[in-house]
């Protein structure tokens, strides 16, 4: 979770929601779907006041997410509810969520398009998705057939074009870039990261 470009795009998305806060009247709500052991979970230090809702199929992270979120200091001033259910079918009500977090997630979902649009249903108007995938790589041929032979190799797709489904979901706004990571598994090293506005 220590890239710095990891660091600089959750300071810039949540910065807003860390300086305000949030009050009885005003509580807002992040969502991270696929949270697993909440790794993020020192991304957002911070935030007081947010009921953070963590999304998983696997009930089994519950007690490594929780584990996380203490570590990181996170429950003195937050909620947390972790949540069973899957991307496609997020278990909250519509225009509910002021952020929703998706972090090597939609690699790793059966439906990325309808991951996406139940994404969009639960975020508020003005709501932020944050995002950071690993993708098809677009810049080097050789490593883009590797990825392709050796997809769900992992337990994920490698072959998908994540940032191009989103462009296409039609958020109001989109901030985003592709690069490259130098991290010891190439694979895994394109990647698509930004902030898209409902």
């Amino acid at each position: 979770w220590s890239d710095p470009k990891k660091l600089r795009l959750f300071d810039s998305a949540l910065g807003s929601l860390k300086a305000q806060g949030s009050t009885a009247e005003s509580t807002k709500t992040l969502l991270e779907v696929g949270i697993g052991g909440f790794v993020n979970a020192p991304l957002l230090v911070g935030l007081k006041g947010v009921d953070i809702v963590g999304l998983d199929p696997n009930d089994a992270m519950e007690v490594y997410a929780r584990s996380s979120a203490q570590q990181a200091g996170l429950l003195l001033h937050n909620s947390l509810r972790i949540t069973h259910g899957v991307c496609e079918a997020i278990p909250l009500e519509s225009s509910s969520c002021d952020v929703v977090i998706s972090s090597l997630t939609l690699c790793s979902v059966q439906d990325p398009v309808r991951s996406i649009q139940e994404i969009q249903r639960v975020l508020k108007p003005g709501g932020k998705f944050v995002f950071w995938e690993h993708v098809l790589s677009e810049d080097d041929p050789n490593l883009a057939r590797q990825q392709v032979l050796r997809n769900k190799n992992f337990g994920c797709h490698l072959d998908r074009r994540t940032l191009s489904l989103i462009q296409q979901a039609g958020f109001r706004d989109l901030q985003a870039s592709y690069f490259t990571l130098n991290s010891s598994s190439r694979f895994l090293n394109p990647t698509a990261a930004g902030v898209a506005t409902a």
